[in-house]
């Protein structure tokens, strides 16, 4: 059962605003629907109750061993024998699982038409993502998935921040459904103001900050770098402002969170706590980070596996790919799904997962090309300390082997001085891999989606290694 405001959420955004005094009028432990007060409460109590989450894991698991097999693709590919012969109630799942093979990004898109389950062709829709990579995939999601998918993220962000249903939030999104004319609509149905990211300016960054003053808004969500550069504007046009004070929460999401984004947020928000999550659109793992960055799988989401280039398990302090397998979405079954990303191994909790730290893209295009054709990782290009201070935002670029653009987006504050101290930083954290050139600019456009990339990577077949 969809929830009411899920129902009205994915109406246009121009109809949706229609029912915002009905929505907010609803007592908000109503709003969001059983599904989502089912989901809330399983999830504490997971938590408080490790015996139990250790069952539901395996019922679930269960479960979704016996619908991957009714579909085409697992049921009659020879690799997932074990499937065929799983028996309920003398085999252990979590077995059984450990011996299927890992599902690529290739064969997901390949055959996500064979992986629906018969019984759920009318319940599931098509989605494409693209992911860091920017090299699409396909494949189907159950359609009643919201409030389940909220239930998590409220969680989450009430565990780290303290936000509540009812708090308002400024949403910087990249991707947005209003009229491109405008740079911001009000959303009082879902509590947001949603602010266009590729509107943020030093020219508007004090009309856009009055969104959040005039409705006393303490939450801040979207994607890290977006949020940053914001609180970089604040911080030189606004000084003196003090409303950054009460902001109480960052909610990052969908982007890498860095220590210079933490230094950042620490700096200008003082009083604001972050959450922030590993999750992926394909809906397989949830998995909220805590004060020591370190990522702990929720155990009702799905189940976590990292795995070393052998394909046994990482142990402490070891390395591996991030394999998931979802226990929420049962439509289109995920058997251990390699997520394209790596982490290092920090511990097991109660339910016998990894938890993990310093997760890495492995396919990835966050890389710059040396003459020779191999890769330098752009790990030691982020900037800590007081060199970063004299750029709104910066990028590489990249269209020939060898040579690349460090392309600047300076800061009101910056001086001839700064800027050429920036360069020396960069050009010594190259370390002679690449030939560095330099080009300072008025803005930096942010790519329509809205997630900003540090490279601009413009030769073929450029990828990155987890190892």
């Amino acid at each position: 059962m969809i929830s009411v405001r899920e129902r009205i959420a994915h109406l246009p955004a121009e109809q949706r605003e229609k029912f915002a005094v009905l929505v907010r009028a609803i007592p908000v432990r109503l709003r969001y629907g059983p599904a989502y007060r089912r989901t809330r409460r399983d999830i504490l109590k997971a938590h408080s109750v490790p015996f139990w989450g250790q069952e539901e894991r395996r019922r679930q698991l269960i479960k979704l061993l016996s619908v991957a097999a009714s579909t085409e693709y697992y049921g009659e590919h020879f690799d997932y024998v074990a499937l065929k012969s799983f028996a309920p109630q003398v085999d252990d799942p979590f077995t059984v699982l450990a011996q299927l093979p890992v599902l690529t990004r290739a064969a997901l898109s390949a055959n996500t038409e064979l992986m629906i389950a018969p019984a759920s062709r009318s319940t599931v829709e098509l989605v494409a993502s693209s992911g860091t990579s920017g090299s699409p995939i396909l494949f189907h999601l159950d359609k009643a998935r919201g409030a389940g998918e909220w239930a998590y993220v409220q969680n989450a962000w009430e565990q780290d921040t303290g936000y509540q249903l009812d708090d308002w939030r400024l949403f910087l999104r990249g991707a947005v459904e209003f009229d491109e004319s405008k740079d911001h609509l009000v959303q009082a149905t879902t509590g947001e103001v949603v602010l266009r990211i590729q509107a943020l300016s030093p020219e508007k960054i004090r009309e856009h900050w009055k969104l959040v003053t005039d409705r006393s808004i303490r939450y801040i969500h979207g994607y890290p770098a977006s949020i940053d550069y914001m609180a970089r504007l604040l911080e030189t046009h606004l000084p003196d402002d003090d409303w950054r004070y009460q902001v109480k929460g960052i909610l990052a999401v969908s982007e890498e969170y860095t220590p210079a984004q933490a230094e950042t947020f620490r700096r200008v928000f003082p009083n604001a706590k972050v959450s922030n999550f590993y999750g992926l659109s394909e809906r397989t793992v949830f998995a909220p980070m805590d004060r020591e960055w370190v990522f702990h799988p929720e155990p009702l989401y799905g189940i976590t596996e990292i795995l070393k280039a052998d394909g046994s398990p990482a142990q402490v302090g070891e390395r591996g790919r991030i394999v998931t397998t979802g226990l929420r979405l049962m439509g289109h079954p995920f058997l251990r799904y390699d997520t394209g990303d790596s982490a290092e191994v920090v511990g097991f909790n109660a339910w016998g997962e990894p938890t993990f730290k310093d997760i890495k893209a492995r396919r990835g295009r966050e890389g710059l090309v040396r003459a020779d054709g191999t890769l330098f990782p752009t790990t030691p290009l982020n900037v800590h300390g007081h060199q970063f201070l004299c750029v709104n935002r910066f990028r590489f670029r990249q269209d020939e082997p060898g040579k690349v653009a460090l392309m600047v987006e300076p800061s009101a504050r910056a001086t001839s001085e700064d800027l050429k101290d920036f360069y020396t930083t960069m050009v010594s954290r190259t370390k002679d891999q690449v030939e560095l050139s330099f080009e300072v600019v008025d803005r930096l456009q942010v790519p329509p989606g809205g997630k900003a990339r540090l490279v601009d990577q413009n030769i073929d077949g450029v990828v990155s290694t987890w190892a």
